[in-house]
């Protein structure tokens, strides 16, 4: 179930898939975005989203130096976001789809 499936930040209280992906359908629901939120729209913007994160290790090379732990506290925290962004895309298009990650998660 989704329900054991966490996401979670320091800072924050964690929270499961169902309860995040309820968040962002209320988001958008507040807005009248459903219109727009058709999987072809979604799938698009999750791919720029997936670009903007991957912009971020662009020629940073395949050693584990040069990844992550020689990134500075503002380019982690854009990473944070890339992901949060790319997180989201992929939640409301399952959610359009009516799928159920949580089922096919091992």
């Amino acid at each position: 179930s989704t329900s054991s499936i966490i996401l979670m930040e320091d800072t924050q209280k964690a929270q499961t898939v169902d309860e995040i992906r309820l968040k962002i359908r209320e988001f958008a629901t507040e807005r009248m975005w459903a219109r727009f939120h058709t999987p072809r729209n979604l799938l698009l913007a999750l791919m720029g989203e997936l670009g903007e994160l991957a912009e971020l290790f662009q020629f940073r090379g395949d050693g584990e130096d040069s990844q992550t732990a020689t990134m500075t506290k503002e380019e982690l925290d854009k990473v944070g976001q890339e992901i949060a962004d790319v997180s989201i895309y992929l939640l409301r298009l399952a959610d359009v789809c009516r799928v159920r990650i949580g089922n096919y998660v091992v």
